[in-house]
This record gives C-alpha cells, sequence and structure tokens, in this order.
C-alpha cells in the first residue's frame, strides 16, 4: 500500500481538526508560560522591598553586631548629619514629572544614556541623633523600625561617554564632559578621605524601581563605614507585573553603558580598585559587561588588564543566568578581567527554581557540589579567581522565598562585606570546603571564625 500524503484543503474536516489541536497546544502552552511568569514575578519580589523612596534597613551583619560599629572610620560622612548623599549612574528615562510629590525621578523605559547624580537619604526616623542612629542600626534586635528613605535626588549631567552615533544629533550636541569631570571630582575628594581608596557599585535584580537600588546601596555602604566611595547603577528594570522577559532584553542593553561607566571610573578617577554586587536578574548586567570586557582585551596580558579595568572582587547573589551562558563567558576568558569572581548560591532559592522551569535551564545561582562534572570541579579548584558560596548553612538565608538572603542573612551580608572590605579568600574568611569540593559554606561557628579571621587582617593592615 502506498502511503497516504496529506494534501492540504482535501479534507477539509481533518483540516479543522489539526487546526483546532494546533490551536489547543498554542492556548496550552502561553497559559503555562503565562503562568510560570506570574509565578516569577511573584517569588522575584526578593528583589524590591518597600514602596519607593523607603526601604527598612537590613539586619546588621554578624561581624558589625559583634563589633558594634561600622567597619572603618566613618571618615566619608560628617558626624552629626542624620542624612547620607549615596552617588548614582542610571540608563533609565527621567520621568517628566519627577519632582512633584512621590513621583518617581526616572521611570522602567530605556534612557540609552548614562545620568550621573547623587541622592540625599534620610537614615532612622527624625527624631534620632546621628550618633543613636548608628549604634541601634548595628543591634541584633532592634527596639524600633529603621527606615531609609530618599528625601531628594539632583542629577549632575550626562557621562559623555556614553554618547553614540544612535543618539539623536541635536541632543547631542548639547552634552559636554563638564558633569562627568564634576562626578569625577565628588568621586576623587571621598577617596582622599579613605583608606582603601576603592568604588563599590551595586546592581540591582528584577522588578525594581529606581530607588530600590540607591537604598541598598545605602545601606552596605553604611556597614562598611562609609569607607570609600559607593554608587548605585540604577539600570530599568521594569516595576510591573509579567515584565520579566522584556527585563531580560534590558539587561543585555543595559552592559554597554555599564562598561562604558565602568571605563570612566578606571580613566577618570584615583579609584585603585573598583568592586561590583550584581543581584539577581542584575547579574546578567554584570556578567555581559564582564564578557565584553574580556573580548575587548583577550589579546592583553592579564597584568595590563588589571591596570586599564582596576577590577576587583566582583560578587554576584541569586544570579538569575543561564550556566551555559555563563560557562561560556568563562571559556572567552571571562575570569581575566577581574581579580576575583565570587558566585554566591543557594538550593532553596524558591525564584530561581521557578526561573529554572520557566526557561528549562539551571540557574547559575543554584550550582551545587553534585551539579559539577569532573572538569568542572578541577576548574573551580584550580582558579585562585574564582570560588562558589553555599548559603544553606547561613543563619535566616531561607527567609521569605530565599532569593534576598544577602540582606536576609547577617552571616552571607558579613562575608560579602568582608570580602569587599579586605579582599580576603574564602578560608581566610573562616569559611570552609563543603565535603572536599570547591565549593565553601559557613560552619555552625561562622561568627567566631569570622571574627577571628578579621582582626586578623585588621592587626596586619595596623
Amino acid at each position: 500500500m502506498e502511503p497516504r500524503h496529506y494534501i492540504p484543503g482535501a479534507d477539509s474536516n481533518l483540516d479543522d481538526r489539526i487546526q483546532h489541536r494546533v490551536m489547543m497546544h498554542i492556548e496550552n502552552s502561553m497559559k503555562y508560560l503565562l503562568f510560570a511568569a506570574a509565578l516569577v514575578v511573584v517569588l522575584l519580589q526578593g528583589c524590591t522591598s518597600g514602596p519607593p523612596h523607603k526601604l527598612e534597613l537590613m539586619p546588621a551583619p554578624a561581624v558589625n553586631e559583634q563589633s558594634g560599629a561600622p567597619y572603618g572610620n566613618a571618615a566619608g560622612i560628617p558626624v552629626n548629619t542624620d542624612r547620607l548623599e549615596m552617588l548614582y549612574a542610571t540608563n533609565r528615562a527621567p520621568s517628566s514629572d519627577g519632582d512633584e510629590g512621590d513621583k518617581p525621578w526616572y521611570n522602567g523605559e530605556r534612557g540609552y544614556l548614562v545620568r550621573l547624580g547623587s541622592a540625599e537619604i534620610d537614615f532612622g526616623d527624625s527624631d534620632l541623633s546621628w550618633d543613636e542612629a548608628r549604634r541601634i542600626s548595628m543591634l541584633k534586635e532592634r527596639p524600633r523600625k529603621f527606615p531609609l528613605r530618599i528625601s531628594s535626588v539632583k542629577e549632575a549631567g550626562i557621562l559623555a561617554s556614553s554618547i553614540s552615533v544612535f543618539t539623536p544629533a541635536e541632543f547631542a550636541a548639547r552634552v559636554d564632559d563638564t558633569p562627568s569631570r564634576e562626578f569625577a571630582r565628588v568621586i576623587n575628594e571621598r577617596l582622599s578621605r579613605a583608606e582603601l581608596k576603592d568604588v563599590f557599585i551595586y546592581v540591582h535584580g528584577y522588578k525594581v524601581n529606581f530607588e530600590n537600588p540607591l537604598l541598598v546601596a545605602s545601606e552596605l555602604w553604611h556597614f562598611l563605614g562609609y569607607e570609600d566611595a559607593a554608587i548605585a547603577f540604577s539600570w530599568p528594570s521594569m516595576p510591573a507585573r509579567l515584565a520579566h522577559m522584556k527585563d531580560i532584553e534590558t539587561a543585555r542593553v543595559s552592559a554597554w553603558r555599564l562598561r562604558k561607566f565602568l571605563d570612566f571610573l578606571a580613566t577618570e578617577t584615583n579609584a585603585q580598585r573598583i568592586h561590583i554586587v550584581g543581584y539577581s536578574a542584575g547579574t546578567r548586567v554584570v556578567l555581559t559587561t564582564l564578557y565584553e570586557l574580556a573580548l575587548l582585551h583577550q589579546h592583553d596580558r592579564n597584568a595590563d588588564i588589571s591596570d586599564r579595568t582596576r577590577l576587583g572582587n566582583v560578587i554576584l547573589v541569586g544570579s538569575d543566568v543561564d550556566t551555559g551562558t555563563f560557562a561560556s563567558y568563562i571559556i572567552d576568558g571571562l575570569l581575566r578581567v577581574q581579580d576575583r569572581l565570587t558566585l554566591y548560591i543557594s538550593p532553596g532559592d524558591q525564584a530561581l527554581h521557578l526561573s529554572q522551569k520557566l526557561f528549562a535551564q539551571r540557574r547559575l545561582g543554584q550550582i551545587l557540589p553534585g551539579t559539577l562534572d569532573e572538569r568542572m570541579r578541577q576548574f573551580a579548584d584550580a582558579s585562585y579567581r574564582f570560588a562558589l558560596i553555599d548559603v544553606e548553612e547561613a543563619d535566616h538565608f531561607d527567609d521569605g522565598n530565599g532569593h534576598a538572603y544577602f540582606r536576609t542573612s547577617p552571616w552571607v551580608s558579613s562575608d560579602i562585606l568582608i570580602t569587599l572590605r579586605h579582599g580576603l579568600g574564602p578560608a581566610q574568611r573562616g569559611l570552609e570546603q563543603r565535603d572536599n569540593s570547591p565549593v565553601w559554606r559557613s560552619p555552625r561557628d561562622y561568627q567566631v571564625h569570622s571574627g577571628k579571621a578579621l582582626v586578623q587582617t585588621v592587626d596586619v593592615i595596623r
């Protein structure tokens, strides 16, 4: 019997059945994708917290709690004030009514330029003196809520090097390098009072407004003792439901802007090292930026790359990035552009579990010892530039949906701050290796180990 070939239109009933099945399949697939995306939206709420302009101060890091004071000598801020000045860079589009009441200063649309500025952050309640506010902020159990608020935003202007051939000519013609020079001057002034002369950059996650990264960067800077210069990079993530896919594309677009900003810091400021903390979907921005730098410097010596980029510690928390994408970046030399890359991972990160189901690929923030093949284990063991930190033993790592542990866990925040401030490796910070793997974790007596490590390091420095 000859095979029967389907001829369109020969059997109208068959056509209808096929069309019906196809449409049902498409409809069911769309329902699943929308459902999965909605779940990701819900779970990734850990990327944000509180209404616009306001954030509750994170718990005191364990090391700060022990010492009762922030790192450093607080030279970066006047002693008698309750207001911080946080620097920012953003490629968000400005809001047309940004100075009216509670309206945002920048929205979630792409601005295609890097804008520079500063925001005044109110620290604690208005009835607290600066000394009292700082004392309360270090307590494990605070007697009252401790809000951070943005009271005002002042844009300095546009980063001149972010102008491209795609910038409208009539607009580009009005841009000069005066704002860039002034922004660099402010950074250098802060570095002149600092011990290490480093710059710290925070890159936020999914579904947040312009203000959120400024507030998070402020609390990290607070617990660093206002040493050196801290900057929030606010890329145009959308504070709206089902914006996950759009944010993925925007993250890739934002990488070029972050790269231009890093080039500016490396060439126009006195920063000795530039450190980056990337969170959740913001790690896409960071990793794509590092990948671009790796390609640009692929023929340079490691020492020359270090001198040109000045990148120190790059820390990725809850990274919502495809592990295969990360592997390809590593192959192309990503580890060469910074001193050390640290990945914080968690098996209990519910947001990443949902993201994995949505994209059908394991996320970078889920890497576990059992998922590493032998070659990857050998690579991680051999590379002094690369560290994996499993937070499952850390205190309060699984609060909420287990995605925002760098803020909810005093142990994790301590480890990050010690890394940023002193550049110590995992063993030096009091961590222990997990089951003879390249993965490190917090021991049960982490506070004792980290406290000893910090004391020894400070003694050596002194």
